[in-house]
């Protein structure tokens, strides 16, 4: 979910009721923070989403840099990971209702459904020992955002007497995402303390429209208006990590710097002109600013019961009211809801997890996995104070034979709430519009996981001839 494009505004009711759309950054970001459903910071692999996503005190594959980069440390053999994500998405809206100048106004009930798939980390890894201590070289890719959305609504507006006087039909479509490219070496200080740096590129890239029709009085649906946000995202920041081991209990952490990001946005309308009765466009054009991205800090905690029970549990906590605007004329305002007294909390995630080793014979282990998690969100409704709360719980079941491992979990996210919908292109006479009403969202992902082990010493002479 979603993510920095999707900033939204969190203005008063009258600036709302009196805002036309132009090119203004009202609209776009209003209509944009209506098209997030998440926006958590976390971890690629199927094997910690079986355990609900707590795998920082542990971290022991390749998958390590997302969740805790010292887990490298504990890599003996060269080693490549691919992890392919999908889900399908649900997002209702029920009962929204609202008034324009006495006029009633309302959508339909709105049923919304999306789909998608695609490689969502990869990763190569290269151990070798210094001083009789284990180090690990890594190199990743992981798409840490997804955009995908789409929504179809209907707006109507009804006269005193029941009759719909005016309606409009709006189509929602989002795409794009943000990726994040690390550079991550882990390090065996002693047999109990593994310490881990990654330095991580952010690049990102996102479009947004919003297309709207209009029917008056039974006349056939024509043109209302077109708003669209195309976005851009660059930063660089670094991850620490540490863990301590023993032979039953494992305790991580994990540091995710802050730093500033360039972000880059053009704005473009297109309505219908009345007085010529053709359509115009009007543009912002690029507009560059910056934004001071927050720290995230991590703990984790690992409980070996025996040589096949794993319990374990994270807690990370994330500042989002400090992700703010610097430069420009939105210079010290939050990022999500754009105000110097920002209504945006800080999210503190909890997860809890735990793997079975149900089968283990020679050459081959099939573990059993589940969890649970709670993920409140940056995302809280400026009319309602409701803020979106992720909850749910996840399964996962994994395959290590010999030199391969296949993992596989799936996560049921899920959350209601009542919040407000603006649409700037509201009926009677273009007046934009609040409706109020429930919200309820239903998500499942599906992650596969495929990591392959080989040969050290191969490996070290290839890259030992490659670099002379």
């Amino acid at each position: 979910m979603r993510p920095w494009f999707l900033a939204g505004l969190a203005l008063g009711p009258a600036v709302l009721h009196a805002q036309t759309p132009g090119t203004s950054a009202a609209p776009f970001f209003l209509l944009t923070q209506q098209a997030r459903t998440a926006f958590t910071v976390e971890g690629a692999g199927a094997r910690a989403m079986g355990m609900g996503g707590a795998f920082t005190a542990i971290a022991d594959d390749a998958t390590a840099v997302s969740y805790n980069p010292a887990g490298l440390a504990q890599l003996v053999r060269p080693e490549v990971s691919a992890v392919a994500q999908g889900f399908t998405r649900n997002l209702d809206f029920k009962g929204f209702a609202g008034s324009v100048a006495g006029v009633r106004t309302a959508f339909e009930d709105t049923y919304n459904k999306d789909r998608d798939l695609a490689l969502s980390f990869a990763s190569a890894a290269v151990p070798w020992k210094w001083g009789g201590r284990n180090l690990v070289l890594l190199l990743s890719y992981q798409k840490v955002f997804d955009f995908t959305y789409r929504s179809d609504v209907s707006y109507l507006a009804s006269t005193n007497g029941g009759t719909t006087s005016q309606a409009i039909g709006q189509s929602v479509a989002q795409n794009g995402g943000v990726a994040q490219y690390s550079l991550a070496l882990g390090a065996e200080v002693s047999s109990r303390i593994l310490l881990g740096v990654a330095v991580n590129r952010w690049t990102g890239r996102s479009g947004f429209t919003s297309f709207s029709q209009r029917t008056t009085t039974g006349v056939d649906h024509i043109f209302d208006s077109n708003l669209s946000q195309e976005s851009t995202f660059q930063g660089l920041n670094a991850t620490l990590g540490l863990i301590w081991r023993s032979e039953w209990l494992n305790l991580g952490f994990t540091y995710r710097t802050p730093f500033r990001a360039t972000y880059v946005f053009t704005n473009t309308y297109t309505y219908l002109d009345n007085a010529i009765g053709i359509p115009a466009t009007e543009t912002s054009g690029a507009t560059t600013t910056a934004i001071n991205w927050p720290e995230t800090l991590t703990w984790g905690l690992g409980v070996h019961l025996g040589s096949r029970v794993l319990i374990t549990a994270d807690w990370s906590l994330t500042p989002w009211s400090r992700a703010r605007f610097k430069g420009g004329s939105l210079d010290g305002l939050n990022w999500f809801d754009l105000q110097s007294r920002s209504l945006t909390p800080k999210a503190t995630d909890t997860k809890v997890g735990v793997e079975w080793l149900a089968l283990v014979r020679p050459g081959l282990v099939v573990p059993l996995r589940a969890g649970a998690f709670r993920q409140p969100q940056p995302l809280v409704d400026p009319l309602t104070g409701a803020q979106r709360v992720l909850e749910g719980w996840t399964v996962g079941v994994g395959v290590k034979m010999r030199n391969l491992t296949v993992d596989m979990a799936l996560k049921a996210s899920h959350d209601h709430r009542f919040i407000s919908r603006f649409n700037t292109d509201a009926p009677i006479g273009g007046v934009a519009s609040t409706a109020y009403g429930m919200e309820r969202l239903a998500e499942y992902r599906l992650y596969l996981s495929c990591i392959y082990q080989f040969q050290t010493e191969p490996v070290h002479r290839a890259i030992a001839w490659v670099f002379g």
